[in-house]
């Protein structure tokens, strides 16, 4: 489905394929966004002014927060139109000097000339990246676009990286909170070391040891903001994946069929996944408990707005994740999507409520409807994706010879 992947003789590449690679950038653009243009107030600065140099923490941070666009870019072409690295990092360096010009307009933020090329190389060596992989992947054909979305786990796995990414933020600014990105590197570890047994593996293109190497850089990726400001911590946290992966890929298959390996990998993830949501609720309040109270808007941290939205990402980031788990487990009855998303927006809901109960009793922060309403469009977008995913896999069906439905869970 990607650029650089084989194809069966006379199928046409799936408008499927580009759009729902495209609802992914944009997502991960979005988070973007928000991480460097909060609080978005606007302004004609006095003097412009742009730094131009950096510290080590912020070359390597912002080439880590490009990578994963620089992966993603890709995939929303058509074959005909692989985009080059150096195109990919020309790319990057003008959505990256977008964002420093805007800004300028912010009181409280500064622009960087070297985060403009750093942002650049991230996303060159995600483009690389692909490219290294796909062009591995394409001498098998039967195992074309796995690396992608044709298969519910690899767009799970993709969108771990941002909640990943949203939570570590939040454990620079609290220690302590490292303890919620363990379930979550767990979920991870459980899915890679499942698409390693089931599909990689088989096909000897992935080794055991390959896996492991793979779920450590997805790690990294995902929880850098912790592993440069806590080292110790953040290592421990990669090396206990790659453990987690090594175990779970040393483990003799079954020989289950596609469909049980995919179910069972979601049934032994769902235990983590329900961790971190126990964790989220109800850990705030073991750190303090004040009088219930709410607001209409954003809460938290007294008037810096700023931080206001940050900490709106992470239970933005995990809705859309259960968003996603939810319509996928329902993936399979072929519901019309109006009725999948009214089940989805019901039990994830309940989910949000709980946690704005929480914040409603957290010291400095207090429930908000607006976070509410957020999340309930998150856990919409999550399930939107899922659906963007099964019409994929349905052209494959339609239009791949020799696919049967047995092959996608």
């Amino acid at each position: 489905m990607t650029s650089g992947f084989a194809r069966p003789h006379g199928v046409k590449r799936s408008g499927t394929s580009a759009r729902l690679s495209l609802v992914l950038l944009l997502y991960f653009l979005g988070i973007v966004a928000v991480i460097t243009l909060a609080p978005f107030r606007f302004s004609v600065p006095r003097d412009m002014n742009v730094m131009v140099t950096g510290d080590a923490f912020d070359i390597v941070a912002n080439v880590l927060l490009f990578l994963p666009l620089g992966f993603l870019y890709p995939l929303t072409r058509p074959l005909e139109d692989e985009p080059s690295p150096v195109r990919v990092l020309l790319l990057g360096a003008v959505m990256s000097a977008t964002i420093e010009g805007v800004q300028l307009f912010e009181v409280q933020r500064f622009s960087s000339v070297v985060d403009v090329v750093t942002n650049a190389v991230g996303a060159a060596i995600g483009a690389l990246l692909l490219r290294a992989i796909t062009r591995r992947i394409r001498v098998n054909a039967q195992l074309v676009g796995r690396l992608n979305l044709e298969i519910p786990l690899v767009g799970l796995v993709y969108l771990l990286v941002p909640l990943l990414l949203v939570a570590s933020l939040s454990a620079v600014s609290q220690h302590v909170r490292i303890v919620t990105l363990i379930p979550l590197g767990m979920v991870g570890a459980r899915l890679l070391s499942s698409l390693q047994r089931h599909h990689f593996g088989p096909a000897g293109l992935a080794s055991v040891r390959t896996m492991t190497v793979v779920a450590g850089a997805w790690m990294v990726i995902g929880s850098f903001p912790v592993l440069i400001a806590y080292p110790v911590s953040g290592l421990s946290l990669v090396v206990m994946v790659m453990l987690m992966t090594w175990h779970e890929t040393s483990r003799p298959s079954f020989h289950a069929s596609e469909r049980r390996f995919e179910a069972d990998a979601l049934r032994s993830a769902t235990p983590y996944i329900a961790v971190y949501f126990v964790a989220m609720v109800l850990f705030p309040l073991a750190l303090g408990v004040a009088p219930w109270r709410w607001a209409i808007w954003l809460t938290g941290s007294g008037d810096n707005l700023t931080q206001q939205q940050l900490r709106l990402l992470e239970p933005v980031a995990s809705l859309t994740v259960l968003g996603y788990l939810l319509a996928e487990a329902r993936g399979r009855l072929e519901l019309p999507f109006r009725q999948i998303i009214r089940r989805v927006s019901v039990e994830c809901g309940l989910v949000a409520l709980a946690i704005e109960i929480s914040r409603g009793f957290q010291r400095e922060t207090g429930a908000s409807v607006s976070q509410f309403v957020v999340m309930l469009a998150a856990s919409t977008l999550g399930a939107a994706i899922y659906h963007h995913q099964r019409e994929h896999v349905q052209w494959i069906l339609a239009h791949r010879p020799g696919v049967t439905r047995s092959a996608y869970p």
